[in-house]
């Protein structure tokens, strides 16, 4: 195992990292999970090693693969698959049973594909691969927030893939403004330090969503933070808000890094069109924000990622448990 391990570790350096140009060009935090005597972090390594070289494939390809992977998963994921079909029907009473499990069944695919596009992202070069094949709708929004002279925080939800989705969007604000990309640190730092690795090209300051003194920081000086807030919560900060009318447990943490940081809040989402190119949409800036009242202020940010997901509500990721946490008197729903 151990000769394994030194032949994976050559493979990687040497042919799975080149970039678009041929070029050699070695992923440490990888070659650090091939090093590990654990076999989890193999397992994983090779997990990612075969993706990487995945990726590779024409794009096209790449994304019919991608639906057959989301498939597998839905197919072997029975655990999963009934938290989506849950999370489908609260949210969408009046579809039949049918359409409910037909949903779910498209969001696998998508999942699929959005898995797909972050290995495309990380694994080349995604400045010269999609913005050559992106357009851009709402830039009056965009350049309304620049003309402001304040911070921004764009605002954005677990749709489709979340690096293609901070990317595209990064392609576009570094042009004008500092950018950070906010995560949710992984308890493993050798997987912390992969994500870091791939995702800090296409930012400026990596932040985990913790470190409120320096999104503050950098809001202040203008910057640029992308911020997704729909995953459940609950903690001081957080309230119970409706998303598609059901009560969920969100942070409320925008309106205090709003305030803090006297920064606009912008939505914006991206889509994938029917011939494979990529549109990247700004919305109009949330209006009265901070309004004082965190509930109120939290209904219009769900309401806002609602806005995102309604064209291709089967690109949401329904397999997150997003209702988790209930108020008191409502039944469980996983």
């Amino acid at each position: 195992m151990g000769i394994l391990r030194k032949v994976l570790i050559t493979t990687n350096c040497n042919f799975f990292m080149m970039d678009p140009d041929g070029q050699s060009s070695q992923s440490s935090a990888l070659a650090s999970l091939l090093r590990q005597k654990h076999p989890k972090y193999w397992a994983l390594a090779l997990a990612i090693l075969f993706f990487s070289a995945v990726s590779k494939l024409p794009y096209a390809v790449l994304l019919v693969f991608g639906k057959l992977f989301g498939t597998l998963i839905y197919l072997a994921g029975g655990r999963v698959r009934r938290i989506a079909y849950a999370n489908i029907t609260a949210c969408y009473p009046t579809l039949s049973r049918q359409e409910c499990k037909q949903r779910a069944f498209r969001s696998f695919k998508e999942l699929g594909i959005a898995t797909m596009e972050t290995f495309r992202v990380w694994f080349g070069d995604a400045a010269a691969f999609y913005e050559p094949r992106t357009k851009l709708v709402g830039d009056a929004y965009w350049q309304s927030a620049l003309d402001s002279g304040k911070g921004v925080i764009l605002v954005s939800c677990h749709f489709g893939s979340l690096d293609l989705n901070a990317t595209l969007a990064a392609l576009h604000v570094r042009k004008s403004r500092k950018y950070a990309f906010t995560y949710r640190r992984p308890s493993d730092d050798l997987v912390n330090n992969f994500l870091v690795e791939k995702r800090s090209p296409y930012s400026d300051y990596f932040f985990p969503v913790s470190n409120l003194v320096g999104i503050i920081r950098l809001l202040k000086k203008g910057g640029v933070v992308w911020y997704a807030p729909d995953i459940e919560v609950k903690n001081k900060n957080s309230v119970f808000a409706d998303f598609l009318g059901v009560p969920a447990s969100t942070t409320a943490g925008l309106s205090k890094l709003a305030a803090a940081g006297d920064a606009l809040i912008l939505p914006f989402g991206h889509y994938r069109n029917p011939d494979n190119s990529y549109t990247l949409k700004f919305f109009e800036p949330l209006k009265n924000f901070p309004s004082g009242d965190p509930v109120a202020d939290t209904r219009q940010i769900n309401k806002a990622i609602e806005d995102i997901i309604e064209p291709y509500p089967e690109r949401y990721w329904w397999a997150i448990k997003r209702f988790k946490n209930r108020p008191e008197g409502y039944t469980k729903l996983y």
